[in-house]
């Protein structure tokens, strides 16, 4: 059973976007055909609590239900609901986008409430070949109208909307061809991102200036560039478990996983198969069975549901447990497909032409980049928070064995002071460090340095509220870097169990920029790929360049 921690974001420092930057590189898209069954119960909690409201507490909450559609199925049972304290209203409905919808109501006096959700789900994706002859412009039938709804975090009806989404969709006749553009642009000129400000902000319009946006962000973008050309789509939003899928390629071994959290993608309809879906996070034409979907509508804020009261009013908090009873997957590499993205993308096989559709320029009056970096002085120290927020982690197991090592590409030279990482100790009795390596043909190579060591045994258990551990750098060790690639490393001796988080969806870097080895083998190799980032805080001083 894996059990979803509460987590709060600790930032500390100076933010210097340009003091460490990651190297962008060309990348692929793995086809595989197969397919995957799982089954999960699911123990959901909502939590408010609050000293005193103005008015009414008001909850909207989507419900699971069974479906079947052409590529994937999920069925609902054992479904229970309880409220504590009982609200003083209960209104259960569908709405018009087929959705279960529950809406409660308690008195403004109620202080602490909680709101709890089981149920167990059988989850059900066939990575088939994929080809559709369904023409395009589509021809849209009478039901297919809400599918278009142009709203204000999804603006189907916007001038750059449209402007990008006709120069993807210029000259392409099959509908396929076209959603296909659109993946590629998406994840080619949009990065997915996990800082707080693009979590809390998910319109359009803001991630298309920004060029980066959390998930539920860039499922907006990309539902209104669909919508603006007239193909039908959905936000979809639903809860993900944690259960790694690995693709074996060759001697390389392709890791697949995902954070025991909510999760937003979308849906987009074809006349002759069906809906077929778009993961941000790493997946085109499909997504896998570890994810339950609970509603589906226009665009995010829709799909959400939640408290009715300000955050600045009370405290909410949400526990997520899975109790995965089976999971199978027979999926089985096909093919590379080429892209110039970086990200590794998981696809089935699909039909699609050749044709190279025109790449609108992003340099219009409107959709110059808003957030311009600036470099840190030469001499200044800072720490570098591009991959500190904790929310939406994954929980990644790191023992003596286990070792799993991070890529980061350096723009000028520096001066290693320490590395933070968030880690939260299972088990003790030995030392923990971290190894600084060269770069060998996009592996760790030569050790460089290490920090110090530091003794488990005086760490506390489960410091899940703040979980980072600083790593100093001793005064005598060498911790010069020049510009150009490196890795780092956590190392353990003894029984040390440690899980250190990690981003889920290749947040940063290239796509191969997370590794993991077994150094219990006889023939070690940095052979794992992960589609996830490992969270850390690397402080340092820029130093000046060597002519």
């Amino acid at each position: 059973m894996t059990i979803m921690r509460k987590l709060k974001t600790c930032m500390a420092g100076i933010i210097f976007a340009f003091f460490l930057f990651f190297n962008y590189t060309g990348a692929d898209t793995i086809q595989v055909e197969g397919e995957m069954r799982s089954t999960v119960t699911a123990y959901i909690t909502q939590r408010l609590s609050s000293s005193g409201l103005e008015n009414d507490v008001t909850y909207k909450m989507f419900i699971p239900e069974s479906y079947t559609e052409t590529l994937n199925a999920q069925k609902i049972s054992w479904l229970r609901k309880s409220y504590g304290p009982p609200p003083a209203t209960i209104n259960e409905f569908k709405d018009d986008f087929g959705n279960n919808v529950v809406e409660l109501t308690w008195n403004k006096n109620v202080h602490i409430i909680q709101i709890d959700l089981q149920f167990n789900a059988e989850t059900f994706v066939n990575f088939t070949t994929l080809s559709s002859e369904s023409p395009f412009p589509v021809t849209l039938s009478d039901g297919d109208s809400k599918y278009l709804t142009s709203t204000e975090l999804s603006p189907a009806d916007d001038f750059y909307i449209n402007y990008i989404g006709r120069a993807l969709s210029y000259n392409l006749n099959r509908q396929i061809d076209v959603v296909n553009s659109i993946f590629i642009w998406l994840d080619k000129n949009i990065r997915l991102s996990n800082l707080p400000e693009n979590s809390s902000s998910g319109d359009a319009l803001s991630v298309l200036q920004k060029r980066e946006g959390g998930d539920k962000g860039v499922c907006n973008l990309a539902a209104a560039l669909l919508k603006g050309i007239g193909i039908p789509v959905r936000v979809v939003k639903g809860v993900s478990f944690q259960k790694e899928i690995t693709i074996n390629i060759d001697k390389q071994k392709y890791i697949f996983d995902h954070s025991n959290n909510n999760r937003y993608w979308i849906e987009i309809y074809f006349p002759d198969i069906g809906w077929v879906s778009y993961d941000p996070r790493g997946m085109h034409f499909g997504v896998t069975s570890h994810l339950v979907k609970f509603s589906a509508g226009p665009d995010s804020d829709y799909v959400s549901g939640g408290w009715g009261v300000s955050a600045e009013n009370a405290d909410t908090q949400g526990d997520y447990i899975y109790d995965i009873k089976s999971d199978f997957s027979n999926l089985e590499f096909q093919s590379f497909k080429k892209n110039n993205f970086d990200k590794i993308v998981l696809s089935p096989v699909v039909s699609v032409g050749d044709e190279t559709p025109q790449e609108p320029s992003l340099e219009i009056e409107g959709l110059q980049l808003e957030n311009i970096p600036v470099e840190l002085e030469t001499g200044a120290i800072g720490i570098l928070f591009d991959n500190s927020t904790l929310t939406q982690s994954l929980d990644i197991v790191a023992t003596r064995n286990k070792v799993y090592a991070q890529k980061f590409t350096l723009k000028f030279p520096i001066t290693v002071t320490e590395i933070r990482l968030p880690l939260i100790k299972f088990s003790d009795e030995g030392n923990i460090w971290v190894d600084f390596f060269a770069d060998k043909d996009g592996v760790p190579g030569d050790r460089l340095f290490r920090t110090y060591r530091i003794d488990s045994t005086k760490l506390r258990f489960m410091m899940i509220e703040n979980p980072w551990l600083t790593f100093p750098v001793g005064k005598k060790t060498t911790s010069f870097l020049d510009s150009g690639n490196y890795w780092f490393a956590l190392r353990s001796s003894g029984t040390c169990i440690f899980n250190w988080y990690a981003s889920e969806g290749n947040v940063l870097g290239t796509k191969d920029d997370t590794r993991y080895m077994d150094v219990g083998l006889e023939n070690r190799q940095w052979n794992h790929i992960m589609n996830f980032d490992m969270n850390f805080q690397l402080a340092g001083r820029r130093e000046e360049v060597k002519e």
